[in-house]
């Protein structure tokens, strides 16, 4: 059984790497016809959803045109690179090239999952940034931006990869077919 098991890993890996291959190329292709109004569109959701956070918690903050605002002071702008589809992108094609014996429902679900946390991740640290530049010195913000902020989504995106990896995409044993 365990020769069966490592004779097949070769076979799954070069699946994933193909899959991986294919996601990419298709997310290119996409992105270049499609996906690039969704990327305007969610930097706008993103800067006006952290906007209604800040408002709730008491801070007289508003967004306009991808820029959070206090007063006359532009506290954020949202860039289209930092709005985190690429991230979620990244994230959903690990999920769906893994190989396992998921099916593909579970791996959808745990992918719009996955792509909400990610997408509150960033709301908070877009937030978190305003109240950077309003209370905080430029260095503070510069850091922060950098690699603060980064280092927690990429250290959160990580986990949910592992939680799927460890709980979500068990191997089936050699032989068993799953439907």
């Amino acid at each position: 059984m365990c020769l069966s098991m490592s004779m097949q890993e070769p076979t799954q890996i070069r699946r994933f790497l193909l899959t991986a291959l294919c996601l990419c190329l298709g997310w290119f292709i996409l992105y270049d016809l499609w996906l690039s109004g969704v990327d305007t569109w969610l930097s706008l959701r993103t800067v006006e959803t952290s906007s209604l956070l800040l408002r709730g918690l008491g801070h007289e903050i508003y967004s306009q045109h991808g820029q959070l605002l206090h007063g006359q002071q532009v506290l954020v702008y949202m860039m289209p690179a930092c709005n985190g589809m690429v991230l979620m992108a990244l994230f959903a094609g690990f999920i769906l090239a893994f190989p396992g014996a998921a099916r593909v429902g579970k791996k959808l679900a745990y992918t719009g999952c996955g792509i909400l946390i990610i997408y509150a991740l960033n709301v908070l640290r877009v937030a978190g940034l305003a109240l950077n530049v309003l209370y905080g010195s430029h260095e503070m913000v510069q850091f922060n931006h950098k690699y603060a902020f980064s280092l927690v989504v990429y250290a959160c995106i990580f986990g949910l990869w592992m939680v799927w990896v460890k709980r979500y995409a068990l191997f089936a044993p050699h032989g068993t077919h799953v439907v």
